[in-house]
């Protein structure tokens, strides 16, 4: 574990881990960043579209786009650090990124955030060549998307990444006690907490809701990647496994003791060691 890990631990559970009660209006307030950050906002242009949506770098997008669901438990997001990490990986493979601000719950919840994902990717002219790319509930939002989008045979994203995906909502699986205590993001009451303000009447293990319990068969090239202090690390071995059983060419990646989320903190060198692996993976084979 690097010096700066340990560091960046002490930065996220003072900033984002919450023992208190859930406020989801509250967390909105305090973290959402609806708009570009000053730093990025020059390479950043409004999507003429219903729903609210970003360009980065979009004279690139001939070259493929990089669709990206942010995550935030369905209830917040994005925050600067979703807009920074865009940023990021759109400068470090030369594809236009394109930030979605989708719907999210109490004010929109399960399926409105989902379906305007959907909608966006089916009604927008991405070539053939555009990814989808996804951190935690993002990350499940992401499959689940795929998961439409095979349902209406539309057009489906020549690869994924999934970075800490949260794919089971229903928290079910007893092996996430191991790392209750380890994550320094987020806790298994305040998860809880948020998928019933999402999912309100639905059924938890509604594949478009929880991905873990879809068919994975014809998923397209997927990048799991996760760290060894993430809650959420036995679902993510779990559904690695399962993509596996399902034939999907799948590539998963662990980084010890990195936390939840740890992609978006860029001064991390697990961070820029993740990145790297997601730009190579994107401009392996054919894709691009």
């Amino acid at each position: 574990m690097s010096i700066l890990n340990s560091i960046a631990k002490l930065y996220v559970r003072f900033t984002f881990r919450d023992e208190g009660g859930f406020n989801a209006l509250k967390t909105q307030w305090d973290f959402n960043f609806p708009d570009p950050p000053k730093g990025i906002a020059g390479r950043c242009e409004r999507f003429d579209s219903d729903i609210r949506a970003f360009w980065i770098d979009k004279n690139n997008s001939h070259r493929g786009v990089l669709v990206y669901l942010h995550g935030g438990a369905f209830y917040f997001g994005p925050v600067k650090e979703h807009w920074e990490y865009l940023a990021r990986v759109c400068k470090q493979t030369q594809l236009a990124g394109l930030m979605v601000d989708y719907g999210i719950a109490p004010q929109n919840p399960f399926p409105i955030g989902l379906n305007e994902i959907v909608d966006l990717v089916s009604h927008l002219d991405l070539r053939a060549n555009w990814f989808f790319l996804g951190d935690s509930s993002g990350a499940g939002m992401a499959v689940s998307a795929v998961f439409k989008l095979r349902e209406l045979n539309r057009p489906m994203p020549r690869k994924l990444i999934l970075m800490s995906p949260w794919i089971d909502a229903t928290l079910g699986n007893p092996d996430i006690d191991l790392n209750k205590h380890e994550d320094v993001m987020m806790t298994v009451e305040r998860l809880s907490s948020a998928a019933r303000i999402y999912i309100g009447d639905a059924d938890p293990k509604d594949p478009l809701i929880s991905p873990m319990f879809g068919d994975l068969t014809g998923l397209p090239p997927t990048l799991i990647q996760t760290g060894t202090s993430d809650l959420l690390l036995a679902d993510c071995r779990k559904f690695y496994q399962k993509c596996l059983s399902a034939g999907v060419d799948v590539l998963y990646e662990e980084f010890p003791d990195a936390f939840h989320d740890f992609m978006m903190l860029s001064i991390l060198p697990e961070a820029k060691r993740a990145l790297r692996s997601q730009a190579a993976f994107l401009k392996s084979g054919p894709s691009v």
